[in-house]
């Protein structure tokens, strides 16, 4: 995990190693400070009364040296958190741009919530540790080491009595990271959950409200949100014992150098060469803190370092993820005609639950193949396979000729329009979303798109037309002027070959009649996969695929599956 860190801390070594410069000189100067202290303090204390001359000279070094000490301070975690906002930027853009190249199937085993809560929470979780705690972690590191030498210097006697005392800290801190660890790594497991059921019920909230789920739905939601509370509160708790714990301790040292220094002083024993003077146990009492200050700090801030170690974790697991392969050496799909063969194919989404097991079919050029069966059949398996969103393994699928695996998955894709039953519309205007896909499209392509998907008239009501903000997933159109859009998309696009799922499904009889016109134009001379629940809309088709199971158990023209009165024909008169 730290070399994951410093993969993406290494894009900003300068402005770090600047930051760390200021913390070594910050802590240096420091350390100086505590030196004229104390000889401020015995020139106030000497036999022959206050040598001002002395305590001015002391006190005006002591000023500049804690002035500059505390710009540097400054400056430092500055620095570094501008270090840390480029290096969680950096993270969040990786791990984005890695997502996007993800297959299909991780998207389908995981709770899209749960994903933007890695993207959003918890890299600022990784934000708050870093810029938070690597000053701090190279700044202690200095200030001990220079603390401890300072003190062997005046009194090894004392510096070797706060070095035996100070061990029992650390260790209490360790005791707590390790057993609070696996509290704050549940606590972000859980916090993902949370989110990826606040994502599944607002993405559903009409269904709910529908249904009067409200009830089941927020107790749902208290069950996590209380599991999360629980988690949260004993991980909270246990990183809160560190830094009154190592205090306690910290603060045993400083009345032993107390103690042990007032004792030197009454029994004449020197430190340093020096004789144990007021002034010198204030300065090994100012040492005494600085040495404990940079541990109650480094635990003071356990907490975003395990929340950041959590998160970095979670993340790393998605960049983990194998992405499709790389296919950059593969050809380009060019001059589609529309030809598809699908030859001995087998598929399973699960290895030992086999969907598919030897499916044959072929339609020519400008075909019209509707693919009908029950739900849970593979017709929409079928579609998946043919746009690569996931790969067979078995048997091959042929595009006029060319075996899809040997191409591009851009280049096939770009072979197809879709019109899914589930529409998709992002915030922007209805322009923008009719032309997504083909942002190069001028406004009298969009409006004729859009004039062939029956959508034109709707548009122009719209308050501001084209120009209209659609906002929140559509929430401001209805679902069949959603439908409509999708529809206008895809006509744009000019594929060679389109898919349809249940692509009217939104939309009312009358409207339905004139998106099928508009289907008519669209799909002449071009090879279109139509999958349909209502068996009305595909009659006209030029090969009906009846799926089952996987496999195709039927298929012909529909007149010829009727004259069968096999199990189109069951379907066709199911419920009549």
């Amino acid at each position: 995990m730290t070399r994951w860190f410093l993969k993406y801390l290494k894009n900003h070594k300068i402005m770090l190693i600047v930051s760390l410069l200021f913390a070594m000189l910050s802590g240096a100067l420091l350390l100086v400070g505590p030196l004229y202290m104390g000889r401020a303090v015995d020139a106030l204390t000497a036999d022959g009364g206050v040598d001002w001359d002395d305590l001015g000279k002391n006190l005006t070094l002591l000023a500049i040296f804690y002035a500059s000490g505390a710009i540097l301070s400054y400056l430092s975690p500055l620095l570094s958190g501008k270090a840390a906002a480029g290096a969680v930027t950096d993270i969040r853009n990786d791990t984005f741009n890695h997502i996007l190249t993800l297959p299909l199937r991780f998207f389908d085993t995981r709770q899209h919530g749960d994903v933007v809560t890695r993207i959003t929470a918890d890299c600022e979780n990784i934000y708050d540790g870093l810029a938070q705690s690597f000053v701090q972690l190279f700044s202690g590191v200095v200030t001990v080491a220079g603390t401890l030498t300072a003190m062997f210097i005046i009194s090894p006697a004392i510096a070797a009595a706060v070095l035996c005392i100070t061990p029992l800290s650390l260790l209490i801190a360790r005791f707590v990271i390790i057993r609070t660890a696996r509290l704050f790594a549940m606590q972000q497991k859980k916090t993902g959950e949370l989110g990826g059921h606040v994502e599944e019920i607002l993405s559903g909230i009409r269904t709910v409200h529908e249904n009067s789920m409200e009830n089941a739905a927020f107790n749902e939601f208290r069950r996590v949100n209380d599991e999360l509370y629980v988690v949260g509160k004993r991980a909270q708790f246990g990183g809160a014992l560190i830094n009154p714990s190592t205090r306690l301790v910290n603060n045993i040292s400083y009345i032993c150098v107390g103690l042990m220094g007032a004792a030197f002083a009454a029994g004449g024993i020197t430190a340093g060469g020096r004789v144990m003077t007021v002034g010198v146990i204030a300065t090994l009492l100012s040492y005494a803190t600085q040495f404990a200050k940079p541990i109650n700090e480094i635990a003071g801030v356990t907490t975003q370092i395990q929340n950041a170690f959590a998160s970095a974790s979670r993340l790393k697991q998605i960049q983990d993820e194998i992405p499709e392969p790389d296919d950059s050496e593969l050809g380009e799909l060019t001059a589609v005609k529309g030809g598809v063969a699908i030859e001995h194919l087998k598929f399973s989404y699960v290895p030992e639950k086999p969907l598919i097991t030897d499916l044959n079919m072929k339609a020519e050029p400008g075909n019209v193949i509707a693919i009908v069966g029950p739900t849970g059949g593979g017709k929409t398996t079928i579609v998946n396979l043919l746009m690569r969103f996931y790969d067979a393994q078995g048997g091959r699928i042929m595009i006029d000729g060319t075996d899809t695996l040997t191409v591009k998955r851009d280049s096939l894709r770009n072979a197809f329009s879709m019109v899914l039953q589930d529409t998709w519309l992002f915030t922007g205007t209805v322009r923008d979303n009719i032309a997504y896909g083909c942002p190069g499209a001028t406004d009298e392509q969009i409006k004729k798109a859009a004039s062939l998907a029956y959508a034109h008239n709707f548009i122009r009501r719209l308050p501001d037309g084209y120009d209209t903000l659609i906002t929140d997933g559509g929430g401001n159109l209805s679902g069949g002027q959603r439908q409509l859009i999708t529809i206008a998309r895809a006509m744009l696009c000019d594929s060679p070959i389109l898919i349809l799922d249940e692509a009217t499904s939104s939309v009312d009889i009358v409207t339905e009649q004139y998106v099928q016109r508009g289907f008519a134009n669209l799909m002449s001379g071009r090879t279109s996969f139509i999958i349909a629940h209502r068996l009305a809309t595909i009659r006209h088709a030029d090969l009906i695929l009846v799926v089952e199971g996987g496999n195709i158990v039927e298929q012909g023209t529909y007149e010829q599956l009727m004259e069968k009165r096999g199990r189109y024909w069951a379907l066709e008169n199911a419920g009549r």
